[in-house]
């Protein structure tokens, strides 16, 4: 545009210079110029202003037709707005050199580093970016990492190269995030230190871009080192615990239990059976502590199977009913089902809740009632809502001793404790073991007035009980049997002598493993009651070699596990060794008579 104005202002020029006088030439020669300054200033002004107005709309600013250069000099406008884009940029400037400051502290403070990858469809791994800190943990630069990530797998112990591999390499975005720990090649005298990557995928055209944080949690895996170690310390010490103590019990109960069927006189027997009662409590309150051990290390396992919830709550009342009776009590059973109902649970661990409420009710009513209520809903989808109820008119509880009622080791005050006793584990164990049945336990109660535990369940309904063992009436032996007594400790291999051999057994005896594996090459037995903790042979291994020895004349012979400890681990390494049978010391007579009476149905083997 300029140029036009400039062309015909020059034509006009030279095309009337000619024919005007000097005079004439000098005035068209300065209307010229100043026609085309002012023309010119005037485009260039609209052009410069267009081109601002732009900008400031692209910048964010106000509406330009409100802004404040209208109406001002256009070149102090221009100027103004020039020094506030400055102002605006130094500000942005010192806001990000802030921020790249900061981040730069949380990188110095994170104990790990950032890095940014690009894995292909083809799953080919290339690293975008990666913050200095990487320089802290391994060996190898920054610039060195970005060229070839797996320059840092020569630092990094060879067995988790394969796993690093495949997180990282994997071509598509699914699962999202994903974390695998890994160590440092170990060096000598020096603890290798743990890292965990965690990336986080997205899915892009290009491929899948992973942002993947390592962190160095050598701490964290050494607490956790430390923290089972202390677990199996704690397992060792029960275990060791359980066994010492079961073992003296054993002889307690088992003697006085021989002695009580030999004595005549009748204060003698109240006596004798006053030593076994005090000795089977202790034992009980042994299998408390031990069983909620279990329930905190997750050790225990439910058995579930098809039951009757009416038959599992008459057991319970036949079985506490004398106790009822002798104390004066109303002991009834409410079934507001009207009849049978089948339903998949542990029936045991069941019964053993609603036992022990029961038991706490009468232990606590001196006078009134206890009432044991069964409730359930409508079936729905092939389940049901199960309420067990033990309601009693005993002493109550405070409701600040309710906020602690389910702790280990608490009851209501010392006093109740006096009065009544208990390890003030019962109800931490029931309500371990109704969570573990994935239901709750509630209690509303009113000193003076009483208390009411309601055990809340959710479980499945079966259609039949299916096939049920009949369990027979003891008689005595069939035929005498040859049975194989192995214990390191005396007292129990001469209990178990005595109490064979009065029903006309025919006993040897073995004090630790290997003379049992010798006894066991040389001598047929019809029963091996095997000992587990023995210092020269476990019986375990014992009973492997026994198994594994095919000129052993006894290697098909039943062999039965006596022990202290009655965890699945330990139950399940009996089964593994080969034993057919584990049974928990002390072990009643009448286990040993049924083993017995089955053992002696099967026809005397031909030597």
């Amino acid at each position: 545009m300029l140029f036009a104005i400039g062309l015909l202002a020059s034509t006009v020029f030279w095309t009337q210079l000619g024919s005007l006088a000097w005079f004439g030439q000098l005035i068209l020669f300065s209307f010229t110029v100043v026609l085309a300054f002012y023309l010119g200033s005037a485009l260039t002004r609209a052009w410069l202003g267009f081109q601002v107005r732009q900008s400031l709309i692209e910048s964010g600013e106000e509406d330009p037709d409100q802004h404040d250069m209208a109406g001002k000099e256009f070149f102090q406008s221009l100027a103004h707005t020039v020094h506030r884009l400055n102002r605006q940029q130094r500000v942005l400037l010192n806001g990000y050199e802030e921020e790249k400051r900061r981040l730069m502290s949380v990188e110095s403070c994170l104990n790990g580093f950032v890095v940014e990858f690009t894995v292909t469809v083809h799953g080919h791994i290339y690293v975008d970016n990666a913050d200095t800190s990487l320089e802290r943990f391994f060996p190898v630069t920054r610039a060195q990492f970005i060229a070839d990530w797996s320059v840092v797998l020569k630092h990094i112990d060879p067995k988790y190269h394969a796993p690093l591999r495949t997180v990282l390499s994997r071509p598509e975005a699914f699962p999202n995030r994903e974390s695998v720990v890994f160590s440092e090649l170990r060096r000598s005298g020096v603890e290798p230190r743990y890292f965990q990557l965690t990336v986080q995928r997205e899915a892009k055209p290009a491929g899948v871009c992973m942002y993947a944080v390592c962190l160095d949690v050598s701490d964290l895996v050494l607490a956790k080192e430390q923290a089972e170690s202390a677990d199996r310390a704690k397992s060792e010490f029960l275990g060791t615990i359980s066994h010492e103590l079961r073992t003296p019990l054993n002889a307690i109960i088992g003697f006085s239990r021989l002695l009580e069927e030999q004595l005549k006189d009748p204060e003698l027997r109240s006596d004798v059976r006053n030593i076994s009662s005090s000795a089977t409590s202790l034992h009980l309150i042994l299998s408390d502590v031990l069983e909620y051990s279990r329930i905190q290390a997750n050790g225990l396992k439910l058995e579930v199977s098809p039951f009757d919830l009416d038959a599992m709550v008459r057991q319970v009342h036949a079985l506490n009913q004398n106790l009822a009776i002798k104390k004066n009590i109303e002991f009834s059973v409410v079934n507001d089902v009207g009849g049978p109902c089948l339903v998949f649970g542990d029936a045991n661990r069941l019964r053993q809740v609603v036992q022990n409420l029961v038991s706490n009710a009468l232990k606590f009513t001196d006078t009134g009632y206890v009432k044991l209520k069964l409730s359930t809903s409508a079936p729905s989808q092939g389940r049901v809502e199960v309420f067990l109820e033990v309601a009693d008119s005993g002493i109550g509880i405070s409701q600040g001793a309710i906020q602690k009622l389910f702790q280990r080791f608490s009851q209501g005050s010392r006093e109740i404790n006096r009065q009544y006793g208990g390890t003030g584990l019962g109800l931490a164990i029931c309500k371990g073991l109704v969570e573990l049945m994935g239901g709750r336990i509630d209690v509303s109660s009113e000193p003076g007035l009483g208390s009411v535990f309601t055990v809340s369940l959710n479980l499945s309904v079966a259609r039949s009980l299916g096939s049920e063992k009949t369990v027979k009436p003891f008689e005595p032996a069939a035929r005498a049997l040859d049975v194989l007594v192995v214990d390191d400790h005396p007292i129990n291999i001469k209990l178990l002598d005595r109490y064979l051999g009065k029903r006309g057994h025919r006993v040897a005896r073995a004090t630790g493993g290997i003379e049992a594996v010798r006894l066991c090459e040389s001598q047929y037995f019809d029963l091996v009651l095997m000992d587990i903790d023995m210092p020269d042979m476990d019986g375990h291994e014992a009973t492997r070699l026994i198994r594994a020895s095919h000129t052993a004349a006894s290697c098909h012979s039943f062999i039965c596990a006596l022990s202290g400890l009655s965890d699945d681990k330990n139950m399940a390494l009996s089964a593994e060794s080969g034993m057919n049978l584990h049974l928990t010391k002390p072990v009643s007579f009448e286990q040993l008579d049924q083993l017995i009476e089955e053992l002696c149905q099967k026809p005397a083997p031909v030597h």
